[in-house]
Formats: C-alpha cells, sequence, structure tokens
C-alpha cells in the first residue's frame, strides 16, 4: 500500500495543530488588548450620564429662573425644552444599568420619583406660568439641589466598582481562553502521537468512508423529496392548497416565454365581498373555513385544465384559455352563481358575493399588463356596485389616472393654498338675529375650479388627508372666531374618522388655547356613522368635549344609522335636522311628522334644535311654529368667507338705514 497520502495527512495534521497554537496566541492577544479598551471606555458610562442629569437639572433651574425675573432672554418655549429634556433623562435612569442602580437604593429611588413628581408638577402648570408658579417650581427644584447631587456622587462611585468588578471578570476570561490555548495544544500533541502509532486507523476509516457514501446516497434520494415538499409548500396555499401568487405568475409568464398566449387567453380576478365583516362577527375559524369552500367551488366550476390560484386574503384568480369576451363573461358569471350561493359553516347559514374583472389577450399585451388590466377591471366591478362581473375596457386607464390625478391635486391643495373656510350663518328662529356660524371647508382648484365638498371629502378620508383637513379647519374656524363678538359661537364638523383619534380632544384643546377662543364659543358637529363603532371611548371622548363647555351636536339627524337610545347613551347638547326633510316640510304630511317628532324628542331630553337647509319663508314660517330654535339656510345667509362676514352684515345695515 502507498504511504505517501498518509504521511501527506500527518503533515496536513501536524500543520493545522501549529494553526491552533497561533490561533490560541491570537486569542489572548486580543482579549488583553480589549480589556484595557474597555477600562478606557466604560468607566465614566453611569457616572457620566447622571452627571448629565445634573447639569439638565441645573440648567432648567436657571431656565425657569430667568424666565421668571423677566427680560433674560428666555421664553416660554425654552422651559418647555428643558422640561421635555429633564422628562427624557428620567427615562434614561429608569432604565439598563441605570435602573438596578436607582432601585437598589429607597433613598435613591425616593430622589428619582420626588424628581419626575415635580416635573410633572411643572408640566402641569407650565403653560399659565406666572411669577407665583415660577417661585413654587424654582422651590419644588431648590429642595432636589443635595440629593441629585448625592445621586451623581453615588453613580460616580458605583461606576467605579462596576468597572472594577468587570476587569476581574476580564481577566478571569483571559485565563480560561490561556487555558483552552494550552488545552488545543495539548490535544494535537496527543493526536499526532496517536496518528503516528496507529495507521490502520486510516484503513478502518476507508471502510467507513464505504458506508458514509451509501449513507450520503440515502440522504440525497431523502433531501429530493424534501425540496420537492418545500418546492410545493413555496408555490400553493396553505389553507386551500391552491397554487398562490408566485406560481400564477410562472405560469402565465411561461405562456408567454413559449408562445402557447393567444387571443383566447383570460385572466379573472375575484375578490370576495364583505369577507372582513365575516371575519369580524364570526371569528376568523369561519373565516378559513369559508375561504376553504370558496376554493373546492372554484375548482368545481372551472375547468381541469384551468388554473384557480389564491393570491392572498380574499383574493383568488383563474387562468384560462380558448375563451372570447362573452366565453369569459359567461364563466364570470357562473362563478358569481356558485360562490354566491349559501354556505353551511358551524350551523351557520353564511351567503357571500364576489366581484370579479377580466382582462382578455390581445397583441399588446404582456403579464404585467394583463395582471394590471385584470386588476383595473375588479376596482371598476367594486366600484359599480360589488357583486359584478367587469371586462377590461382601455377607458378604465383613462378613469384611474383621472381619480389618480384628483387625489393627487387633493393631496397638494392645502399647501398650495387652494382650501379656505367659509362661515354659514345660524340665526335664532325667534328673532332672526345671527347665533353664530357654521365652518364649511371649500376647494378652489386654479383648472378645476371650485370643487364640491361631497366629491373631494370622501377622498380625503380614503386617501387619509381627512385628519389633516380636519385639524387645519378647526385651528382657522377658532382663529377667526376668536376676533368676532363675544356672543358667536362657531360649528365645525368633525369626521367620523377623526372621532377614531385618540389624540382628537387633545388636538381641539390645542387649537382653542392656541387661538384663545372661549370653548363655550365653539361647537363641534358630529354624524349619526360616529355612533356605529361607538364604544367606552366615544362616550369618553363626547363627555371630554362637554366638561371643556364645547356644545356637542349631532348633524343631519335621521338620515344615518344610530337609534333614539343614542339620544339617552350619548351627551349631545344639540339636533341639527337634515335638510332632506325640511325641503319636503311644505308639501309632505310625512316630513313634517318626522320634525314635529323629532323637535319633542329634543325638548323632552332638553336639548336644543337647529334646522338646515331652509331656503323660503313658508318653510321658515312652518318651523318656527314647530318650535324650532334656530335656522340655517339660504334664507338667512350663504356661506361665505371670513373676511366678508361682518362686512355683509355692515351692508346690510346701512342699507335699511337709508331706506
Amino acid at each position: 500500500m502507498n504511504k505517501a497520502p498518509f504521511f501527506t495527512l500527518k503533515r496536513l495534521l501536524v500543520a493545522v495543530v501549529c494553526c491552533f497554537v497561533v490561533a490560541a496566541g491570537y486569542i489572548s492577544y486580543v482579549i488583553a488588548e480589549r480589556q484595557g479598551a474597555l477600562q478606557r471606555v466604560s468607566r465614566y458610562n453611569e457616572a457620566w450620564t447622571v452627571s448629565q442629569t445634573l447639569a439638565e437639572f441645573m440648567r432648567l433651574e436657571h431656565r425657569l429662573g430667568a424666565y421668571g425675573l423677566g427680560g433674560m432672554g428666555v421664553d416660554l418655549d425654552e422651559v418647555r425644552l428643558r422640561l421635555d429634556i429633564m422628562f427624557g433623562r428620567v427615562n434614561i435612569l429608569e432604565q439598563g444599568t441605570l435602573h438596578d442602580f436607582i432601585q437598589s437604593d429607597p433613598v435613591r429611588r425616593k430622589t428619582v420619583a420626588d424628581l419626575k413628581t415635580a416635573l410633572n408638577a411643572i408640566d402641569g402648570e407650565v403653560n399659565g406660568f406666572g411669577p407665583g408658579n415660577v417661585r413654587l417650581g424654582l422651590r419644588t427644584l431648590a429642595a432636589l439641589d443635595g440629593p441629585m447631587t448625592m445621586l451623581a456622587s453615588q453613580a460616580s462611585e458605583y461606576g467605579s466598582n462596576r468597572i472594577a468588578a468587570d476587569q476581574a471578570e476580564l481577566e478571569q476570561l483571559h485565563l480560561v481562553f490561556s487555558g483552552l490555548a494550552a488545552g488545543l495544544i495539548i490535544c494535537g500533541v496527543c493526536l499526532i502521537a496517536i496518528l503516528f502509532h496507529h495507521n490502520r486507523l486510516l484503513d478502518r476509516a476507508h471502510g467507513g468512508m464505504k458506508q458514509l457514501t451509501q449513507d450520503l446516497q440515502g440522504a440525497s434520494e431523502e433531501l429530493q423529496v424534501q425540496n420537492h415538499r418545500l418546492a410545493h409548500v413555496a408555490h400553493h396555499d396553505a389553507l386551500t392548497g391552491l397554487p398562490n401568487r408566485v406560481l400564477f405568475r410562472q405560469r402565465l409568464e411561461a405562456k408567454f416565454d413559449i408562445g402557447e398566449v393567444n387571443a383566447g387567453c383570460a385572466v379573472l380576478f375575484l375578490d370576495l365581498d364583505g369577507f372582513k365583516d365575516v371575519n369580524d362577527t364570526l371569528g376568523h375559524d369561519t373565516g378559513d373555513a369559508l375561504l376553504k369552500a370558496v376554493a373546492d367551488r372554484l375548482k368545481l366550476a372551472t375547468k381541469a385544465q384551468d388554473l384557480v390560484c389564491r393570491l392572498g386574503g380574499d383574493e383568488f384568480s383563474v387562468l384560462a384559455d380558448d375563451l372570447n369576451e362573452q366565453q369569459a363573461l359567461d364563466l364570470g358569471r357562473h362563478l358569481l352563481a356558485q360562490i354566491g350561493s349559501p354556505y353551511f359553516i358551524k350551523d351557520r347559514e353564511i351567503i357571500i358575493a364576489t366581484s370579479i374583472g377580466i382582462a382578455l389577450m390581445d397583441d399588446r399585451a404582456t403579464p404585467d399588463v394583463l395582471l394590471k388590466n385584470a386588476d383595473l377591471a375588479l376596482y371598476e366591478a367594486k366600484g359599480s356596485g360589488r357583486g359584478r362581473v367587469c371586462v377590461f375596457r382601455p377607458e378604465m386607464h383613462d378613469r384611474l389616472e383621472q381619480k389618480r390625478a384628483f387625489e393627487e391635486d387633493l393631496r397638494k391643495a392645502l399647501v398650495n393654498g387652494e382650501m379656505e373656510v367659509y362661515y354659514q350663518p345660524q340665526a335664532s328662529a325667534a328673532t332672526r338675529v345671527i347665533e353664530g356660524y357654521e365652518a364649511l371647508l371649500r376647494w378652489k382648484h386654479p383648472m378645476r375650479g371650485s370643487v364640491p365638498p361631497c366629491d373631494f371629502i370622501p377622498v380625503a378620508e380614503e386617501i387619509g388627508m381627512i385628519n389633516l383637513l380636519g385639524e387645519w379647519v378647526l385651528k382657522t374656524a377658532c382663529i377667526e372666531a376668536a376676533g368676532w363678538p363675544s356672543h358667536l359661537k362657531v360649528a365645525v364638523n368633525l369626521s367620523p374618522i377623526q372621532f377614531r383619534k385618540k389624540s382628537l380632544l387633545q388636538t381641539i384643546v390645542s387649537a382653542l388655547a392656541y387661538s384663545g377662543l372661549d370653548p363655550k364659543r365653539l361647537e363641534v358637529e358630529i354624524t349619526e356613522s360616529v355612533l356605529l363603532d361607538a364604544n367606552h371611548k366615544t362616550a369618553d371622548t363626547l363627555d371630554g368635549l362637554r366638561q371643556l363647555g364645547i356644545t356637542v351636536a349631532m348633524d343631519d339627524f335621521g338620515t344615518g344609522y344610530s337609534s333614539l337610545g343614542n339620544l339617552r347613551r350619548f351627551a349631545f347638547d344639540k339636533i341639527k335636522i337634515d335638510r332632506s326633510f325640511v325641503q319636503d316640510i311644505t308639501t309632505r304630511a310625512d316630513a313634517m311628522s318626522i320634525i314635529n317628532l323629532v323637535i319633542g324628542v329634543a325638548k323632552g331630553l332638553g336639548m336644543a334644535i337647529t334646522a338646515e337647509g331652509i331656503e323660503t319663508e313658508e318653510q321658515f314660517e312652518c318651523l318656527k311654529r314647530l318650535g324650532c330654535e334656530q335656522i340655517q339656510g339660504y334664507l338667512i345667509g350663504r356661506p361665505m368667507p371670513a373676511s366678508q362676514l361682518f362686512a355683509d352684515q355692515r351692508s346690510k345695515t346701512a342699507d335699511r338705514y337709508a331706506s
């Protein structure tokens, strides 16, 4: 037997052991170097943090004192800034190793707790600071000078002790690694000795290699099986077992690559209508069972060669061949009927519809274009009432581009100064004296002209701009109303989307504080749709508004989804009767009966009544007889900018005197 390979192996093993020795020595050297670096970097950590906290504490005292003296170049914003910095420093003291340091001693815990209490007290008074508040705040902070200095001193000592402990640990680690290096050397020497004296182990290894080869072959076969399983998982939906979006795209692209796509190739996108409601009301288990049932029906309703996929969520797709437009529509209607039949899941009958968009292959199509066209057709189907089948048409691109352009213009409208707040007067029904104004948002686009609110408000809600617009209207209305005579109120509409924000109450408080408007002069109007998802947070927000003195009105009463019981459950000060009832009050007895009922209920509950949309004297007289207290409409005045409100009133007064 040729011994040359054995000697080569021995030499390689010797070289490996030498490398082990060098590596062990290098590890020992690195640890020693890192020990010195850690000593230089970490020794000031805790002590530096606490000392910075003490420094910021002294700066806060200085700024607070300078603000109290006045004329020192320190304003309220700088005091707030230093207060916010101190809050951040206190948060740092309660995290990481500093948290352990603080909590380990009751005196330190008390110092930090007293500091937080003092900062919270100053924060609560900062908006109304006067000389008395400043002196009280300074006395509160002065009492903490000694404890804070002691805290910094203890932090320095604590940091030094930690450094000593860390250094001891590193020294121990150095010994461990040194022992490891020695162990590696000893093992290497022993290994070389064993190899020199037991060459026959190599022969045994040769036999073991044969067994290993057999084992590897078996493992390779198992690996192939696992790869097939992984490929199936990667290309199929785990819930329904249908092919997924990835496989759908691959099959479609493959048809293009091998030239199988022809004028009869159709892509159908399906989206279940109202599936979210099923999940929310019946639970995700029922929703998953419904998706499986829909998948089964899709497979039964299509041909064997058609590819049925689940794209994700409640979206499915079908890739079918040899279909013209009419056949594709027939297939879509057949799928609508199959999916729309009742399902019986967990002893419940569930009925769900779907919308379908269809795109047919043409000479200019690519996979991306075909999928985009199907998606546009689905969007068109859902927008036209849902439960419909829609085939792609080129004009859908134009409508989509117009919609996107409209959305882009709306996003820029506020920045470009195209938005303006108009005000419509609200007058006493008894005297016709104006008691306030309702703020109404108007959009004047340089190219589109005046865009009606009914066109852009829903789009603003859809694209997430309604909160920004609502806050701007609220702030603008409060600022402008603050300059009106003190007996006039301003009413601002709140979108249901705004009402879902946790910070709504704070936003209103900030607008009042910024403008200086008395909260009793502000009225907020909400629609009945706010009460659809009413919970304790809704009730708390309404109560919070009333506690501030703000009037809360239910707008468009009678056209939404609430019941009369909501008038008892929630705190409303006023009900606004929708214009749709007012317009018919002189011509339809049922409209008058409804208004009479609403006025009676409101008076019984101690709520004021405002009627909107009054345009004729007959309507006004009829509402006055029924007991309506406040009126609003073109008969009283049209919406106009704030700059024209009182100029218009002065002009009318002058005309009366002249006559």
